[in-house]
Order: structure tokens, then sequence, then C-alpha cells
């Protein structure tokens, strides 16, 4: 059996798809959490008010989207936080007085 390896000539394209669609992953979740965290921040921390801090990270989230060149799940996740986020900060508006 060992004698039959010849180096270099395994076909790795699983592997290799496996590998890229990890780091995708990773990447992609990585700006999701930063979305999150300048939201938060912005939001809790520093006394900025809710859209505005929404304004903030949706910038951040987007420049990095374009500049990691992410994918339609990546878009369509920021666009769901942001709608989501922006509902929960009119209903809080409307309840609070």
């Amino acid at each position: 059996m060992a004698s039959d390896y010849t180096r270099g000539e395994m076909d790795i394209s699983e592997q290799h798809g496996m590998f890229v669609g990890v780091m995708k992953a990773g990447v992609s979740c990585t700006l999701i959490l930063t979305y999150s965290i300048v939201f938060l921040t912005f939001a809790f921390a520093t006394g900025t008010g809710w859209f505005t801090s929404l304004g903030i990270a949706l910038a951040v989230g987007v420049i990095g989207g374009v500049i990691m060149k992410q994918g339609p799940w990546y878009w369509l996740t920021t666009g769901v936080l942001t709608v989501l986020t922006g509902i929960i900060g009119l209903a809080i508006a409307v309840f609070a007085g």
C-alpha cells in the first residue's frame, strides 16, 4: 500500500472545497459579529441614539462586506438584522413614549 503512494498525485478537490467553505463561513460570521458589536457598543455604551448606531453599524457592515467580497447570504443576513433592529427600535420608541 505505502509503496503505491506518489507524492502530489492525490485528488484534494473535496478537501479544498471544504477549506474554502469553512473560511468563507468564518469571515461572514466575523463580519456579522463585528456589525452586532459595533451597533451594541454605540447604542448602549456611548449614548448614541438607536438609529444613529444602526446607521454606523450598517456602514461598517457594508464596507466590510464589500472589502471582503461577501456573497448573497451575508447581505441577506445583514439586511434582516438591520430591518429587525429598526422594527425593534420603532417599537421601543412607540411604547416608551
